[in-house]
């Protein structure tokens, strides 16, 4: 009886070992990284704008606010637009990111508010991915997981203020591109 079940036993291992399906056809799911903080620019700028057009209505529509003198409120509206338009300007201009690492391909799609690129990536590209630290509106560090184009573009894959985090990400695509 022991006989059999160390005979079976070392069967089990050596199935396990010589396994055909499970060792040489292995199926890794695609790895994407996504960045989609420039969504919350949209919104932001978006919602400027229409607050914007209201109070722009209102003021047309009752003749001034009756606060101030009338080129004082005129001047504090164009004001408002001037800010509005920068910000939807720089807001706009800015892509989600979504890099996916597939078995035998790497894209990389970019998408604005009007208009979709895709780019298929070499995994020579990939390994020049950087981590930049900035400083956010209140002095706390801010990090970055930078890739550059072909064309020189620089393309922010991750944004967070966890170091760790984007370290784990620009890990995770460096151990998919070996």
């Amino acid at each position: 009886m022991g006989v059999s079940i160390g005979r079976f036993m070392f069967n089990a291992r050596l199935n396990r070992m010589f396994d055909v399906s499970r060792h040489s056809c292995r199926v890794t799911p695609p790895l994407t990284i996504r960045n989609d903080w420039p969504i919350v620019g949209w919104v932001f700028g978006g919602a400027w704008v229409g607050g914007l057009v209201v109070f722009t209505y209102l003021y047309a529509r009752d003749g001034g606010f009756d606060q101030f003198d009338p080129m004082v409120e005129a001047g504090v509206m164009m004001m408002f637009w001037m800010a509005g338009l920068v910000l939807i300007s720089q807001t706009l201009a800015l892509s989600r990111t979504r890099l996916t690492i597939g078995r035998d391909r790497i894209e990389l799609t970019r998408t604005w508010l009007w208009r979709r690129r895709h780019e298929t990536l070499s995994r020579s590209s990939l390994r020049d991915i950087l981590i930049e630290q900035e400083r956010d509106s209140n002095g706390d560090p801010y990090y970055k997981l930078v890739l550059q184009t072909r064309s020189g573009e620089r393309v922010a894959l991750s944004e967070s203020s966890e170091l760790d985090l984007i370290k784990a990400r620009r890990d995770d695509i460096l151990a998919r591109i070996q």
